[in-house]
């Protein structure tokens, strides 16, 4: 089988968000997501702190990674200050063995984000939103916290006026700082879900 069909079936079996997966050789095509979409599509959002990873064979067999993320602050979904909440991402490296899918989200020990997600399945495990789109860095720069655009891996496209499908840009083009940032997806979520 094919790298991007096995991309693609992996992707499916875990009921990612609608999308066009198709695998070329740098990036994974996929639906491009704004910030209303990513809060839409979401049970949880999130600004949390990346505790630690473990990857592990889940029941299909494939390499995945959880992260627990610790929630500093709650936008959206049942989550408290102070929980954590585990969330998968395929690939990882097991033993000898890696396995890697161009725009899964990479999870590292100490980093801050905030997260997309939403429940699959029945396992109390989160997958993030539109792969590493649902998962948007914070960094300090200038002695100030910036929210970096996510969708590393991944080519974003959306249908151009003739209906085929065009390059298109993220969630978030350039950093923006975390206070301007979160008072949008408040706003966001209020309006979707209620405030919940």
């Amino acid at each position: 089988m094919q790298r991007s069909h096995l991309a693609l079936a992996a992707l499916l079996a875990l009921g990612s968000v609608p999308f066009a997966a198709v695998e070329t050789a740098s990036a994974t095509q996929i639906d491009v997501l704004d910030l209303r979409a990513l809060v839409r599509a979401s049970d949880h959002v999130v600004v949390g702190t990346v505790v630690r990873t473990v990857a592990h064979l889940d029941g299909l067999e494939r390499i995945v990674t959880d992260a627990e993320i610790r929630v500093e602050e709650r936008l959206h979904g049942p989550a408290r200050a102070g929980t954590t909440v585990r969330v998968r991402r395929l690939g990882g490296v097991l033993g000898d063995v890696g396995m890697r899918i161009e725009g899964e989200p990479t999870f590292i020990a100490g980093e801050r984000l905030v997260l997309f997600a939403r429940t699959v399945g029945d396992e109390p495990v989160l997958r993030p939103v539109g792969m590493s789109q649902g998962v948007l860095p914070i960094e300090r720069r200038d002695g100030a916290e910036q929210v970096m655009p996510g969708g590393e891996g991944l080519t974003m496209v959306a249908p151009g006026p003739g209906g085929a499908l065009e390059p298109a840009a993220g969630a978030l083009v350039e950093p923006r700082g975390i206070d301007a940032l979160l008072a949008e997806i408040r706003s966001l979520v209020a309006e979707l879900h209620g405030g919940r």
